[in-house]
């Protein structure tokens, strides 16, 4: 009878264990799927912000993207500020004149990082982490890798659309030829 409850007991807590891992497994799944759609999805903006309204000079798709308070930090040209000292969102937003400089900006391959942001297992936001490149433009041909740089931006969802709500671009380094 020992026999039988004992064999009984490790029964049990073995189907517990095997439940358990079932159930961890499955979540890993659904947490890698989410985190990999996640990741697509912002790889997806980054290219639409960059090698379209970015590289193209193309406003409007930038205006789309671009969350009405955003802000834009610099480590070497500052905030873009207006006339008060105070960051100049909405000029930034209606004017994106600023993105349209002669230059193209590149993600470097496997630099980008995507983190989900949630509030109450809801998902609101994320941050997108990774390097970049920047290429003097001539004859509106990229030609020459001219700085290399890392970036942070923060992408909100706001009324179910992604915007880009804040840039910090830092740590640019000149590239030096030989």
């Amino acid at each position: 009878m020992i026999c039988i409850i004992l064999f009984g007991c490790n029964n049990d807590q073995s189907k517990k264990k095997t439940d358990d891992k079932l159930l961890i497994e499955q979540t890993s799944i659904n947490t890698s799927e989410k985190k990999s759609d996640l990741f697509n999805k912002i790889k997806s903006l980054d290219s639409l912000f960059f090698d379209v309204a970015y590289n193209r000079c193309d406003t409007v798709t930038g205006r789309k993207l671009v969350s009405k308070d955003f802000e834009f930090y610099h480590d070497q040209g500052g905030a873009l500020l207006n006339e008060t000292n105070e960051l100049a969102s909405d000029i930034m937003v209606e004017d994106l004149s600023w993105i349209c400089k002669g230059t193209y900006r590149k993600l470097v391959t496997n630099s980008m990082e995507v983190f989900p942001l949630y509030e109450e297992n809801e998902l609101y936001g994320a941050i997108q982490k990774g390097n970049h490149q920047f290429y003097k433009v001539e004859d509106k041909i990229p030609n020459e890798l001219k700085i290399n740089a890392k970036f942070i931006h923060l992408w909100i969802l706001e009324d179910n659309d992604w915007k880009l709500k804040r840039v910090f671009s830092f740590d640019h380094q000149k590239v030096i030829k030989n």
